[in-house]
């Protein structure tokens, strides 16, 4: 598709002045239009708007996660700000949901997202290295060797994506990779163990040119349903003609490679094939793959369509299929097959019997957990389904090895609870198992080479102690991260979470903090003997400041990553030594609003008639003075709960946020402030009550939240109730409309990517699981369209025109407006090309700001006065 030059803009009616205006360039112009309302181009907004959109965030740093093996560096990425519209409008295929820069070879949002650089820091002399890129080339995230001495990026050009490493101590980057990578489903290359060779997927040899469109249809769109009965979402997108289903075969199919980083030569593995995924043994001699699979679907999304996950050896040969996934196009499915039981290839499998966490081990088998089988029916089964205890089934983790047949798995760990993860220590001679119980999550720690020799690590506490590590939660993956109260894991050989253990062998560690939520936590590292599970704190934050501990620097965790921030303290990165307590600073992060972290912020708890009460986060100018009213926009995303109880215990988070430093998006609210305006974003909590669904009291519940903030902050003279906006995107959209046609108190709305008719919607939406037939009265209750004639205010509403997001398809906002301008209300839409659900083209982002304001300023701050000239 080409590049717009402007965006659909259909103005309100009601209006003389709302006349299109001239198409402007794709850039947003620095001049002030005549009706900013009406004009087709991109537009900018007031200055100090445009100043906030466009802020240098990315200009900070924030460091956690050290290079594997010797932790010397870091590695960052180096962003131009917020994407072009250049890249985001970079022509497309949108196949099911699936996105593809043709040109590139690659997933669309790689290129929408890419970088302008990478840049390492030696964080001991704290010299920066940047990364030299080839000419013309943008880049993706970076992924380290296993001993932290290179880095691997794809580089992105306008016509091709290639493989390039990087030395780490000189910036120097080369390409390793003679011919074009396919990152359409497999978007980054990963590093054999012993970091001699990446394993990516090619374009396949002789790539036969890209399927083209026929002139003439062969015939018509056919779609046939015989009883089989498919509940599904409202999907954005679908394949929807045999063409798309050859081009999106076409885009998937790649040639499977294992390049050699120092050599560049490439070996490949086996044929071509429509690639989902993969991961490389430890040893390189096996490669898990994830193949879709045909028939391709024109109900369910690309990432629904059948797929099939096999062993393959160097040669490609298929050594065992794992699982397989057929295309469910009946909510009755044919589960998955048995690769371990051959007898029943052709039938079907209990759910339950299923492989979970696939994962290679150290040792190259691979892992994965498993219920037990269930006992056999007995002479007393109705008996033996009565007893809890008789009825419980063990769950095992599995160890398969080569060659993957049917005699080759083995029960490595047994446990009455819920295995949820599996790791090692780096040697991979102790097994760290993680499972929950009713009473908890337990840490368990196996010694592989002691006959399996069993320690519990961490086991729940007495509900009631100060720690979060009273209730340890699974590790974490990714890098270098554990969960508060989980073993500290960091990347190991392949990049996967092993667990740190020190350097002796006998301890690993957790990290914590008190729960208290009244006071700033203390970040704390305890070290917790393996075998008896006796545990020294070695660390505690002073609680001056929040503290987030992200990464040992060692194994015996004497140095640590930590950021500290507060309220009034930007986040900075330290290198930390545990026991003296010295912090070298690695960042200098600066404040790039500090209008906006200066403005004056209240938290309101707002009370309802009927007793239910929630929180209402107020944000006013820096320079607002206690006792003026302003004019108000209101921000909202109603959530559901079964009671108050339920809404308090979420209470917590609201509070772990309010000790750190504020931080905005380009899309924040609180830039009204600058306006003039108090920007109020409440909680709005929609109760179930006897006998009712949340949903059944969704119009009611609205009103009285609305109705509730309003009194609270006008009695507090914070805000004019005469002069109030209220807006949302998505489902906040959805949600503003039903307020703008279910009470009086608005002078106008925002409503960004919603839905307004859940009769299309028929089979769910949100939390709501009825479908349209179950709960016919409740569907058309809050579906605003179907009162629109009720429309109170001046409604703005702007849509993407590729919104992916399931239920608001843009035709949502079309219908509306089409009925609101039959109707004789006060309304406007904005189309935005090439945007998904939530605008990230900085082009977009300030000509969306340019008609927000121009819109409250008209319909809200000068509501009731004569003249309303902007």
């Amino acid at each position: 598709m080409a590049l717009a030059v402007g965006l659909l803009v259909v103005p309100s009616l009601v209006t003389a002045q709302n006349r299109p205006g001239a198409n402007a360039a794709p850039a947003a112009s620095a001049a002030k239009p005549a009706d900013p309302l009406a004009d087709e181009g991109y537009i900018a907004p007031p200055e100090a708007i445009a100043r906030l959109v466009t802020a240098p965030r990315e200009g900070n740093a924030s460091f956690s996660a050290p290079s594997p093996g010797n932790r010397k560096y870091f590695a960052r990425t180096v962003s131009d700000g917020l994407p072009s519209l250049k890249n985001v409008g970079k022509a497309h295929h949108n196949l099911g949901g699936f996105q593809i820069d043709q040109a590139g070879n690659r997933e669309r949002g790689i290129t929408m997202r890419s970088n302008a650089g990478l840049e390492i820091l030696e964080w001991e002399t704290g010299r920066k290295i940047p990364v030299a890129l080839p000419a013309g080339a943008r880049t993706t995230q970076p992924v380290w060797s296993p001993d932290g001495t290179r880095i691997a990026f794809l580089a992105l050009f306008d016509d091709a994506t290639q493989l390039y490493v990087a030395d780490a101590a000189t910036g120097k980057a080369t390409p390793v990779s003679g011919r074009n990578v396919l990152a359409t489903t497999v978007t980054t290359p990963a590093w054999s163990a012993d970091g001699q060779s990446l394993v990516v997927v090619l374009t396949p040899d002789a790539r036969a040119a890209e399927p083209k469109e026929p002139a003439l249809a062969a015939g018509p769109m056919v779609r046939l349903n015989e009883s089989n009965k498919l509940k599904t979402r409202t999907y954005a997108d679908l394949v929807m003609t045999p063409y798309e289903k050859d081009l999106l075969a076409y885009h998937i199919t790649g040639q499977l490679a294992v390049i050699n980083a120092k050599t560049r030569a490439a070996r490949k593995i086996g044929a071509p094939g429509m690639i989902r995924a993969l991961d490389a043994s430890p040893d390189g001699k096996y490669f898990r793959v994830t193949y879709v699979e045909k028939p391709f679907s024109y109900v369910l999304p690309v990432s629904s369509f059948g797929t099939r996950d096999v062993i393959v050896d160097g040669t490609g040969a298929v050594i065992r299929e794992i699982v397989n996934k057929p295309l469910r196009e009946s909510d009755d499915p044919t589960d998955p097959v048995d690769p371990m039981n051959p007898s029943r290839l052709a039938g079907r499998v209990p759910v339950d019997t299923g492989k979970r966490n696939i994962a290679w081990a150290p040792s190259g088998a691979l892992l994965y957990a498993q219920l037990a089988p269930a006992p056999a029916a007995g002479g007393n089964a109705a008996a033996a389904r009565t007893d809890s205890a008789a009825a419980r089934r063990a769950d095992r983790l599995m160890q398969w090895k080569a060659p993957f047949d049917a005699n080759g798995a083995a029960v490595l760990y047994e446990t009455p609870n819920r295995i949820t993860a599996a790791r090692f220590n780096d040697a991979g001679t102790i097994l760290f198992v993680t499972e929950t119980a009713t009473a908890g999550t337990y840490e368990q720690a196996i010694f592989l080479n002691e006959n399996n020799a069993k320690f519990t690590v961490i086991a729940p506490r007495p509900r009631g102690r100060g720690d979060s590590a009273a209730a340890p939660a699974p590790a974490a993956g990714g890098f270098g991260r554990a969960a508060a109260g989980g073993l500290v894991t960091r990347p190991g050989s392949k990049g996967d979470a092993v667990v740190v253990v020190s350097t002796d062998g006998k301890s690993v560690f957790t990290i914590g903090a008190p729960q208290d939520t009244a006071r700033t936590p203390k970040a704390n590292v305890e070290k917790i003997d393996i075998r008896t599970g006796a545990r020294t704190r070695i660390y505690e934050s002073t609680g001056d400041v929040v503290e987030t501990i992200s990464a040992p620097l060692d194994d015996d965790f004497t140095k640590a990553i930590v950021q500290r921030e507060s309220p009034t303290m930007v986040p900075q990165s330290f290198a930390l030594t545990l026991a003296s307590k010295d912090a070298k600073q690695l960042t200098n992060n600066v404040d790039v609003m500090p209008e906006l972290s200066k403005a004056v912020k209240k938290k309101v708890v707002a009370r309802r008639a009927d007793g239910f009460s929630f929180n209402v986060n107020v944000t006013l100018p820096a320079d607002y003075k206690d006792g003026t009213r302003l004019p108000a926009m209101f921000w909202f995303y109603p959530r559901e709960y079964d009671n108050q109880a339920a809404y308090d215990r979420t209470l917590s988070q609201g509070a772990a946020a309010d000790r750190r430093f504020p931080s905005f998006g380009p899309r924040s609210l609180q830039f009204l402030v600058t306006q003039g305006y108090a920007v109020v974003e409440p909680d709005a909590p929609i109760f179930a009550s006897d006998g009712q669904l949340p949903n059944d009291n969704y119009v009611a519940d609205l009103r009285n939240n609305l109705a509730a903030i309003i009194d609270a902050l006008d009695t507090l003279q914070i805000i004019d109730r005469h002069r109030l906006g209220l807006g949302g995107h998505s489902y906040g959209a959805f949600s503003t409309v039903n307020a703008m046609v279910h009470t009086p108190f608005f002078k106008a709305g925002i409503a960004g990517d919603g839905a307004y008719n859940r009769t299309l919607t028929p089979n769910g939406f949100q939390s709501e699981r009825r479908d349209l037939w179950q709960g016919r009265q409740t569907y058309l209750e809050m579906s605003p369209m179907l009162y629109a004639d009720q429309l109170n205010g001046a409604l703005l509403m702007y849509h993407s025109t590729e919104d992916q997001n399931v239920g608001t398809d843009p035709i949502n906002s079309t219908r509306l407006y089409h009925a609101l301008m039959g109707l004789g209300k006060t309304t406007s839409l904005y189309m935005y090309p090439y945007e998904d659900h939530g605008p990230i083209a900085k082009e977009t982002v300030l000509d969306q700001w340019a008609r927000w304001v121009a819109w409250l300023d008209k319909y809200v701050k000068n509501a009731g006065t004569k003249n309303t000239a902007m």
